[in-house]
């Protein structure tokens, strides 16, 4: 059974991450893999429905944010492809093992190895030596960071996609299938960015937006003037991707605010051993760079949401539905 201590909790909670290596055997991580082959060999994607993953915030709106296939992939398992892996009429220009970026958004629900890991005795134990009481998963996704083409993760906030009311309600557990290192796209941390004042991070101490519509207050990240302009001097997130209000736009999703440039300096590389477990507050700010290396970095992340005295946002691009509810972690 695996083993967390007071102190590594105290530290998750000071840092906004935590490294638990080992959490997962070294079978378990190549079930895993080898149950994402076999779904790959089965997967069967309509043209039309192909696109490309991408974290920077144009090419975001562009193809995930014009896309119902990704707007309704919550309670579904669904194929995104590397950027350059697709022709303009979605054909594949490299062999399609190669050619996604990621499966998402509910292996955890519908395929019985990935349940059978977020469901974990081990994972429970630490649900509740973190203090979780009500914890739901809400959304998985399998990672490739496909060998030389695994794209860059800009730097984020969970909760800018998964919102709640209050924040601080969210957590990542991202599990290495393989040795993860600064060559083949580690993850990146500023320890503590979920807790300390956002303008010492950041480049730029200010910055000012246009919603594409009126905000309600609720829709508000915190620290967000009623004059649509974010003070970077408070906690909390700097922008939000919400589902577009339906008539006003071709595209489903959109962002409110923006994501502020963040200070290089400021983030540390975290290196982690197949098997290794990465708990992420769903407030930290982290990334991860471009795979240049000949190696993949293959990862399964889910996300839960501590359901006791929490709201879900119901403009959130994710939303639970009659066929699948956001189940309960314990069982």
């Amino acid at each position: 059974m695996a083993f967390v201590t007071q102190h590594q909790i105290q530290k998750f909670r000071e840092d906004g991450f935590l490294v638990l290596e080992h959490f997962f055997t070294a079978e378990e991580c190549d079930s895993m893999r080898n149950q994402i082959q076999r779904i790959i060999a089965e997967m069967e994607v309509p043209l039309h429905c192909r696109t490309e993953f991408s974290t920077k915030e144009e090419e975001q709106l562009q193809v995930q944010g014009s896309s119902d296939y990704f707007l309704t992939s919550g309670d579904k398992i669904r194929f995104f492809f590397e950027k350059g892996a697709l022709d303009e009429r979605g054909n594949f220009l490299i062999p399609k093992e190669k050619s996604v970026s990621k499966i998402g958004h509910a292996l955890h629900a519908y395929d019985p190895v990935f349940k059978q890991i977020t469901h974990s005795s081990k994972v429970q134990e630490l649900g509740r030596k973190l203090g979780l009481e009500r914890p739901v998963v809400v959304q998985s996704m399998y990672i490739f960071k496909q060998p030389g083409i695994g794209g860059e993760v800009t730097p984020h906030q969970d909760a800018t996609f998964l919102h709640t009311e209050p924040l601080g309600r969210i957590l990542g557990f991202w599990i290495a299938l393989e040795d993860v290192t600064r060559e083949n796209g580690c993850l990146w941390f500023i320890p503590g960015s979920h807790t300390i004042n956002k303008e010492s991070l950041q480049v730029h101490a200010r910055i000012t937006w246009t919603p594409s519509k009126p905000l309600k207050n609720s829709q508000c990240p915190r620290g967000t003037h009623r004059q649509n302009q974010i003070s970077t001097d408070s906690h909390g997130i700097s922008r939000r991707m919400v589902r577009a209000a339906s008539g006003t736009s071709t595209r489903v999703v959109e962002f409110v605010g923006l994501e502020p440039a963040y200070d290089d300096s400021q983030f540390k590389p975290l290196p982690i051993s197949k098997g290794g477990l990465i708990l992420i507050h769903g407030e930290v700010v982290h990334k991860s760079e471009l795979n240049s290396s000949e190696s993949s970095r293959h990862a399964f992340t889910f996300h839960v949401m501590e359901a006791k005295d929490t709201s879900w946002s119901k403009e959130n691009w994710l939303q639970p539905t009659p066929e699948l509810p956001f189940p309960s972690l314990y069982t």
